[in-house]
């Protein structure tokens, strides 16, 4: 009965949340701009190889685009606090459109790979930070922090369903019509999510607050630092992890089967943000930021210790389950660790640090898989999660007291 009890409460939460006019038409354009994230890295992969015959021009391309998203990010961020959230939607969404129309166009005409990788630095910079908006939104349409705390939950929830379905999507369309179209739907996703989120009543009525903290932006706070940090070794480890389950799968003979595991990680992600934003939970923010990384931890340790497929794919689900708070917690302190009016472009940073842990991450893990083994991949993961649980503890002083 307890158990119902407290089910019947989360989803009274949402419900509640859902239930504010003023927050329906912006979640549902939310929901439209995160579809996209999810779609460019295979489908602008699938795109170039087709075109240029070589992954690793490919992967380039893609590597441009990521790069250009993460610095993109933090800019519009910070406009955005600046100027408002339409100014920047409205100018940003169709030169997006644009450049991968462009991309499509060079591509199809066997355009140079250094013409490929201009197209694609101009689309990811340009990418509408739809994600980073609905999330100061939340902070504006939001005042307990229970229900705040569902709310930054329920973003991140959007984005996990969003990454999960979106390169299932540009399958199918590539495999129904080709790469070009899936790229091109993509980018009329993401043109139409941006454009109808910056029409929304609510976008048009928030206002950052007037501030100015230097070329540093957020990251002046000392919370914010931390709050960087921590992020930046928590994708970190998941970067390694990423690599090591696909190794394991390789090593037995199934190397299909890495998809499988990755997936058991975003779909612990996805249940973890479900539950975590359903109820309220004990101890301070970063006392509970620094048991996730801990049991991030532990998961890594159960994937090194495991021989059994089965008992690798429960590790995997045991990691995820605490992605998502993990990313919640942290955009949560950000009402009180970043300097007033920089709200966007911190949460912007924030991503960027996953972003960038992620890409060295996956390289730390490619470089101990080749001279090791995956085992070894996932206790440096776990031991990158624990200097993050670490850096949480030290510093968490800075992440209590509101930023200047």
């Amino acid at each position: 009965m307890a158990v119902r009890g407290q089910v019947r409460a989360g989803a009274q939460r949402y419900r509640a949340l859902l239930g504010l006019r003023e927050a329906r038409w912006p979640l549902v354009a939310s929901v439209a701009g995160s579809m996209p994230i999810g779609m460019f890295g295979l489908g602008i992969l699938l795109l170039v190889r087709d075109a240029n015959g070589s992954f690793g021009v490919a992967g380039r391309v893609v590597g441009a685009f990521g790069v250009a998203n993460a610095l993109g990010a933090v800019t519009q961020g910070r406009l955005m606090d600046r100027y408002g959230q339409p100014a920047v939607l409205r100018r940003a969404a169709p030169a997006h459109v644009l450049m991968l129309v462009a991309l499509v166009l060079a591509a199809g005409r066997d355009a140079p790979a250094w013409v490929l990788g201009l197209c694609a630095l101009g689309a990811g910079a340009f990418l509408p930070q739809v994600p980073a908006a609905m999330r100061s939104l939340w902070s504006a349409l939001v005042e307990d922090e229970d229900s705040r705390q569902t709310a930054y939950a329920l973003v991140t929830i959007v984005f996990e369903v969003s990454v999960v379905t979106a390169p299932v999507l540009v399958a199918l369309i590539a495999a129904v019509a080709s790469p070009a179209a899936a790229v091109l739907t993509a980018a009329a996703i993401g043109g139409i999510g941006g454009l109808g989120f910056s029409m929304t009543a609510a976008s048009r009525r928030w206002r950052g607050v007037p501030h100015a903290v230097g070329p540093l932006g957020p990251l002046h706070a000392s919370g914010v630092r931390t709050l960087f940090v921590v992020l930046l070794a928590f994708g970190t480890a998941i970067g390694v992890l990423q690599v090591a389950l696909p190794a394991f799968a390789a090593g037995r003979g199934a190397a299909a089967a890495g998809g499988f595991y990755l997936a058991a990680i975003s779909a612990g992600s996805l249940c973890g943000g479900i539950v975590y934003g359903s109820r309220r939970w004990p101890g301070s923010p970063p006392q509970r930021l620094a048991v996730c990384l801990v049991t991030i931890a532990t998961g890594c340790l159960l994937v090194a210790a495991a021989t059994a497929p089965g008992t690798v794919a429960a590790a995997a689900l045991a990691v995820g389950i605490m992605l998502a708070p993990t990313t919640v917690v942290c955009s949560a302190l950000l009402d009180t660790a970043a300097p007033p009016g920089t709200v966007t472009e911190a949460f912007a940073v924030l991503v960027m640090g996953i972003v960038v842990g992620t890409a060295i991450g996956n390289a730390i893990g490619g470089a101990i898989v080749d001279a090791s083994s995956y085992r070894s991949a996932a206790l440096a993961a776990a031991g990158i999660a624990v200097a993050g649980a670490a850096a949480v503890w030290a510093r968490r002083r800075t992440l209590l007291r509101p930023a200047a």
